[in-house]
């Protein structure tokens, strides 16, 4: 294998000094291997490879998950986040309208729902989400169309090992936008198949292409990738608990202890003599030795071993792609350190996939719910994720009185009316009690009113340049 470095100097040396006539040979070494012995045999990093890993079973990925507090955390956080401010729905029905349809998400518990299913795919590496349409057949096609109000829906998940891909029912067709994936699934303990239309997929780690097809057609767990970090880290932490038993070790010096133990009986003694003697023994009451006996106490110090253990938990926080005060709950370090910018970061992660995993979801599920609660899915239907960061108090007063100054503003010019403001007011939900009569009615009160006198304009302009 050709290194880098120098080595296009040196071929182009030695091809210079070749015989006249002699073809160029091509040298595979460099002055930098040659020198500091980089990349030949005597580099064990040379040696070093990359082998396919033993892919954990669901067995034990139950048992991580039932004890291990840290990859729970890592399966839960990220799902809880992507779910937590869950969405606003942007339409022209009325809020009145709505309300059927927000009865029946609640009804469906479509929230959890969806968290669920992607706790369980980032666990197992893949689930579904069940839309079962009752009284529909569910091996033929889903057309949300077919949702009448006051149909009975149910969400069920349903993880990787609850669900089997039909045999023979991958789609192999490379011109068909579901190539690669399966056109029905049957559910464990049924004989039903469900057509993959009813079917919400929703996926772990992502393999590629050929992983995924010996994987089953199933992406990895997202534990798979951090298995050594996780345990090198519950090894370093169950280390340092062990090595607490041995922070002080009395030590006892006793004369002719090995003709005693030598035999049974006086085995039997000195192990009754030094028991009695650790049970008298403590910081305010004595204890009996013979004259010729002595005692002394070692302590082990364990420096560096919490230095040890926090560069495990930025491993665990960087293979997890969760920042350490989110996921270990710890302060953040350094002068001036917020963790702000770490939690934004996640925050923008979060919000990626958000975009690219939940978004089509939600389309689908939202096409569902209208249509069975109200008749027809909008139009005009824009889902808009929430912000996961919530501003604290003083945050939320400054900018209500920025916000408030520029309402003054426009209010005093004529650029806009006393409802523009009201409606903000009510979608933002700033006042609890304000209401749509509240908005129609400044609207109207907007119209009767003679407009505001407009401020002049002051034109300005620049000065003459001396120059």
């Amino acid at each position: 294998m050709e290194s880098l470095g120098v080595s296009g100097r040196n071929r182009n040396t030695r091809a210079t000094r070749s015989r006249p006539g002699a073809a160029p040979q091509h040298v595979v070494d460099t002055l930098q291997n040659l020198v500091a012995g980089l990349g030949d045999q005597r580099d064990k990093m040379s040696y070093g490879r990359y082998l396919l890993p033993r892919v954990i079973d669901r067995v034990e990925l139950e048992a991580m998950y039932r004890t291990n507090w840290l990859a729970r955390k890592v399966v839960d956080i990220p799902a809880t986040d992507m779910t937590r401010e869950w969405v606003t729905l942007q339409t022209c029905m009325q809020a009145d309208a709505l309300e059927p349809m927000y009865r029946l998400e609640q009804a469906l518990n479509v929230r959890a729902k969806v968290r669920d299913a992607l706790a369980w795919a980032r666990l197992y590496g893949g689930a579904v989400l069940f839309i079962n349409v009752h009284g529909q057949d569910p091996s033929l096609p889903f057309d949300p169309a077919s949702v009448m109000p006051g149909s009975r829906l149910s969400l069920t998940v349903l993880d990787r090992w609850r669900v089997a891909l039909g045999s023979g029912q991958m789609d192999q067709d490379p011109l068909s936008e579901t190539y690669g994936q399966p056109r029905c699934y049957q559910i464990a303990g049924s004989v039903e198949r469900v057509d993959r239309s009813r079917m919400i997929a929703f996926s772990g780690a992502e393999l590629p292409w050929e992983a995924f097809r010996g994987n089953g057609y199933w992406h990895d767990s997202v534990l798979q990738a951090m298995y050594n970090a996780l345990s090198r880290y519950d090894t370093a932490t169950q280390g340092t608990a062990s090595m607490f038993f041995e922070a002080v070790v009395d030590v006892l010096r006793i004369s002719g202890l090995s003709d005693t133990l030598s035999s049974d009986q006086g085995t039997q003694e000195v192990h009754k003599r030094f028991q009695l003697a650790a049970m008298m023994k403590s910081f305010n009451r004595m204890l009996l030795l013979d004259a010729k006996d002595e005692y002394t106490q070692k302590t082990n110090h364990f420096s560096g071993v919490k230095e040890v253990i926090e560069q495990f938990m930025m491993d665990i926080s960087g293979a997890a792609d969760i920042p350490a005060t989110r996921l270990f709950g710890q302060s953040p370090k350094g002068m001036n350190a917020t963790g702000d910018s770490d939690i934004r970061n996640y925050y923008d992660r979060i919000k990626a996939q958000q975009e690219d995993e939940l978004r089509p979801v939600l389309r689908v599920l939202y096409a569902v719910l209208f249509r069975a609660s109200v008749g027809e899915c909008p139009q005009d239907l824009e889902i808009q994720f929430n912000s996961l960061w919530q501003m604290s108090e003083t945050e939320r007063a400054s900018i209500e009185k920025l916000r408030a100054e520029r309402d003054q503003i426009y209010l005093a010019h004529g650029v806009i009316g006393p409802d523009v403001p009201c409606a903000e007011l009510l979608e933002q939900k700033t006042y609890s009690n304000l209401t749509e009569r509240d908005v129609r009615l400044a609207a109207e009160l907007s119209q009767a009113m003679e407009p505001p006198d407009v401020l002049p304009v002051v034109e300005t302009t620049a000065p003459a340049s001396n120059t």
